[in-house]
């Protein structure tokens, strides 16, 4: 096996507090190359506390300085050393605000992480005036990095890239991976308390203002109900607001909010939980499903999430986007149906299994491999070139 030098440019690494499911997913990926033995650089944002130049987890990590500036830092550290690289991996757009468009300069092969199509999210999270600009840009983004090799983490993503512009034969299925970890823990007790469970970056695009207002139609079924929203924060107005809706239905025995919790406390957090709720209006995939999977926990996820995340019937139940009625029977079906989640909980810990990190690692590891080989051969990617697929 030749072993590649491999530059990432992500947006944060691991152990930034903000890192979200995109950044891990980079990291995940260089992580597995540097174990396989790989040399990896890992370009990402700087953050309070952290070393600028560090090696972690095999990675050789530089950290440029805030997220707005981190196209232009980009930039100048890779004409520095450009030509130490034999493939190059680069969000396209996304967390990084302000994209890379590294096409424009970058000479290697280049490996293109995209998340998602960006247009209802935006719709979702941002004012009225910023949803044309931002639509503008992404579509900027896409066309200067079309004939790039781009990841889609679905079947159903890989299809609506294709339709925004990108080559269908560049386009290449690999998805998200759960570390091993979490899959060698011993079977897990089923959970009889009627516990609901949101997790995430407190994000309005995200919903977690749909599941509460989804409580009031679960507590007439099922009066012992619970949730918790969990996560970090992000929004502090949409914070308030969901504060508000909690104090103006009654809420406050029902719904409980938890910030900043450690890895430990995540997975004791689910693990308690009967169900967890993803009602995001859109999701690049969504780990927390893997997670929750994991852990024996059936999945409520809304049309806006992926088939490829959640199956309806098979690791969890699906409701059309926004429909809170339909968000409400979901949980309630859950949490009163025993043996439909025994079902679910013994059908999401199989599902997972697909998703190992040593697995998925792996299939990145031959798509980069093969990228190499492509450029060095001057021959085209075919669509059943990559192994990448998971059914």
């Amino acid at each position: 096996m030749q072993h590649l030098r491999v530059l990432f440019m992500a947006t944060r690494d691991w152990y930034n507090p903000a890192t979200t499911g995109g950044d891990n997913t980079m990291w995940e990926n260089a992580r597995y190359l540097a174990s396989r033995g790989h040399k990896v650089t890992f370009l990402a944002a700087a953050f309070q506390g952290a070393a600028l130049d560090a090696s972690i987890d095999g990675l050789h990590v530089v950290r440029l300085g805030g997220i707005h500036s981190l196209w232009s830092r980009t930039l100048v550290y890779y004409l520095a050393n450009r030509g130490r690289y034999d493939v190059v991996v680069a969000e396209g757009f996304g967390g990084s605000r302000i994209p890379r468009l590294a096409p424009l300069y970058v000479k290697e092969p280049l490996v293109t992480e995209w998340h998602q199509v960006h247009r209802d999210l935006f719709e979702a999270q941002y004012p009225r005036v910023l949803r044309g600009p931002l639509n503008l840009l992404e579509c900027v983004a896409v066309w200067v990095n079309r004939n790039t090799f781009v990841r889609a983490g679905t079947e159903e993503w890989r299809d609506a890239f294709v339709q925004v512009g990108f080559k269908p034969d560049k386009v290449f299925v690999l998805p998200v991976s759960i570390r091993d970890d979490w899959l060698t823990e011993t079977k897990p007790n089923p959970v009889t308390e009627p516990n609901i469970l949101w997790l995430g970056k407190i994000r309005r695009y995200k919903r977690p203002d749909h599941v509460i207002k989804a409580m009031p139609a679960v507590l007439k079924r099922v009066p012992g109900a619970h949730l918790t929203i969990a996560g970090r924060h992000d929004d502090v107005p949409y914070e308030r607001q969901l504060q508000s809706l909690v104090d103006g239905q009654g809420l406050h025995e029902h719904v409980a909010f938890r910030f900043d919790l450690s890895e430990d406390e995540k997975r004791d957090l689910i693990q308690r939980s009967r169900v967890l709720v993803i009602p995001s209006v859109v999701e690049g995939f969504g780990i927390v499903a893997l997670e929750a999977n994991a852990c024996g926990v059936p999945v409520v996820a809304s049309s806006g999430v992926p088939q490829g995340a959640v199956s309806d019937g098979k690791n969890g139940l699906r409701y059309p986007s926004g429909d809170i009625g339909a968000l409400a029977d979901c949980i309630c079906t859950v949490l009163r149906d025993d043996s439909l989640y025994g079902r679910l909980s013994e059908g999401g810990l199989n599902f997972v299994r697909q998703f190992a990190w040593s697995k998925v690692g792996a299939q990145f590891e031959h798509v980069v491999e093969d990228v190499v080989a492509m450029r060095r051969s001057k021959r085209s990617l075919k669509p059943d070139d990559s192994a990448a697929k998971i059914s």
